[in-house]
């Protein structure tokens, strides 16, 4: 039950912050003035996509301090409450044409605090889930937590595929758009079950059960897991924790949040059904994952990441060229060259799961994991999309290839 909740509250958090990248560009002309490119709407929408992730750092702090002092399941309730409301909240927005820029200050305000919850949630599932099981299948069972933000995204996509296939523009730009926001709210019954079903005492009792007994000092709250996470013993491993996701967080929104709208919009022509392909590649990043994390559990972590992030480093900018120059031609090129980048990314973030929560004492566990890898999704993660877009507009469509080799190399120094 303790898996279940952390993965199931994964899937439903993370459609709800990954529809607003696929329908960025149906976004940026419903809350931004008509008279204008569409390649800048596009850049306008990506950029207040950009803006949410500003506040993960927040929300990782707040919520990670009350993780390592109130308990991990509370500050796993407070972020799912709170992405339920906001993502609701943006299904009921009024547009630009209603209220004029009144309505990009709502739309920025919604985001903010759809980053602020997101900031928290993901750590405090993944230390939720894996301060319960066995230390040495901790690779595999994290693999599963952020299987279930992958999941959450492909669900995202099958939805944004599925509405741009049924509907016109017109009926998109006018109340399709606002469906998949209005379902957030079933986010709230993982909530409403993790408050009534899955008690504190039943967690205690379940770590309890755990082979290495230093792990029942989870349970001993420190008071003041701040000074704990920002002590001077701790900072090389907070640093690392910032470094390392930085080619999980930059190379997936670039490769299957960006991608989708660069393939159906920003080449001429576009790929055939540019979202069914991504989609797909998804499915596929999901598939790997439990493979990669299981991988590590026998080998270590370093080795399989160290693998995963070269292939990236040296192969990353190839494929982007490869979907740029031929994937107009044919969808199966698209699909092959989006493949190998949900491979590499896979053998990178299912491990990282692991070896992040493996990096800290249970005491500031939690705070320090969310500061540190939330730190890398505002500086890796959420202006990705709007750079690469900005590099593709002013260089040409290799250029975003540029970022993913920086942000590989920055990871791999980060890990050893």
């Amino acid at each position: 039950l303790r898996t279940l909740a952390g993965v199931m509250g994964n899937v439903l958090e993370w459609y709800d912050f990954a529809v607003f990248g696929f329908f960025s560009d149906i976004i940026g002309k419903v809350f931004f003035p008509k008279d204008q490119s569409e390649d800048l709407s596009v850049m306008e929408s990506f950029a207040v996509f950009g803006g949410a992730f500003l506040m993960r750092p927040v929300g990782g702090l707040v919520i990670g301090y009350i993780g390592d002092t109130q308990g991990r399941k509370k500050a796993l309730e407070i972020s799912i409450f709170l992405m339920a409301l906001a993502t609701t909240l943006m299904g009921c927005l009024p547009t630009y044409q209603q209220i004029g820029n009144s309505a990009i200050l709502l739309l920025l305000l919604v985001r903010m605090i759809q980053g602020l919850s997101v900031g928290g949630q993901l750590m405090s599932s993944l230390v939720f889930t894996l301060e319960g099981k066995p230390t040495n299948r901790w690779g595999l069972y994290g693999s599963f937590v952020m299987a279930g933000a992958n999941v959450g995204t492909l669900l995202g996509g099958c939805i944004a595929y599925f509405l741009r296939w049924k509907l016109t523009e017109d009926q998109l730009m006018t109340w399709g758009w606002r469906i998949p926001f209005l379902s957030g709210i079933l986010i709230s019954f993982c909530g409403i079950y993790l408050k009534y079903v899955c008690t504190e005492d039943e967690d205690i009792a379940e770590s309890t059960e755990l082979d290495d007994p230093l792990e029942l000092e989870i349970h001993r709250l420190p008071s003041n897991p701040l000074r704990l996470a920002f002590s001077q013993e701790n900072r090389r491993s907070l640093l690392a924790s910032a470094m390392v996701p930085l080619v999980w967080s930059g190379g997936f929104y670039i490769s299957f949040v960006w991608l989708a709208i660069y393939m159906q919009d920003l080449i001429d022509p576009p790929v055939p059904a540019a979202f069914g392909v991504n989609s797909g590649s998804l499915l596929l990043l999901g598939i790997w994952f439990p493979l990669a994390g299981a991988l590590s559990d026998k080998i270590g972590r370093r080795r399989v990441m160290t693998a995963g992030g070269i292939f990236f480093l040296v192969c990353g900018p190839i494929l982007l060229l490869l979907i740029g120059y031929f994937g107009s031609r044919s969808a199966w090129i698209a699909f092959g060259a989006q493949t190998g980048l949900s491979l590499s990314l896979a053998m990178w973030g299912a491990p990282m799961c692991a070896w992040l929560v493996e990096s800290f004492e249970p005491q500031a566990r939690l705070t320090s994991v969310s500061i540190g890898y939330n730190v890398a999704q505002a500086l890796g993660g959420g202006f990705s999309p709007f750079v690469a877009t900005l590099l593709v507009d002013e260089v040409g469509i290799g250029a975003p290839g540029i970022l993913l080799m920086t942000l590989a190399t920055l990871s791999l120094i980060g890990l050893w």
